[in-house]
């Protein structure tokens, strides 16, 4: 019988890779892979409908090139809409001593750099 005094050991060892993979990996990368595709293939109607350009010129453009790894790095980041709070409030937690140092400054006539 199993007791809760004794810390649990949880040897990864002993579950197959297989079962790592398409427990956590898979469904994860399907679920991005079927968002860029769907995002890269608007997007290249769209600049179709636009300019003219095929899908092929739209490849070999810089502009194109540019475009492609902006979406796939951009699903990357932005995996979800809670994904926008998280980097929010990140942005927040890095200027908050900025924010803090300037508003320590107000109504206060700020020493000139010769002082």
């Amino acid at each position: 019988p199993s007791t809760n005094e004794e810390p649990v050991l949880f040897d990864t060892a002993e579950i197959p890779w297989w079962a790592w993979v398409r427990r956590f990996h898979l469904p994860e990368a399907e679920k991005l892979n079927g968002r860029a595709a769907m995002m890269g293939y608007v997007l290249a109607l769209f600049i179709d409908k636009l300019t003219g350009a095929s899908l092929l010129d739209q490849q070999n453009s810089f502009l194109g090139l540019l475009a492609l790894h902006i979406t796939v790095f951009g699903i990357l980041l932005i995996r979800s809409s809670s994904d926008l709070d998280k980097y929010k409030n990140l942005l927040d937690e890095a200027t908050f001593y900025d924010r803090q140092w300037s508003a320590s400054w107000d109504g206060v006539t700020r020493p000139s750099e010769k002082q």
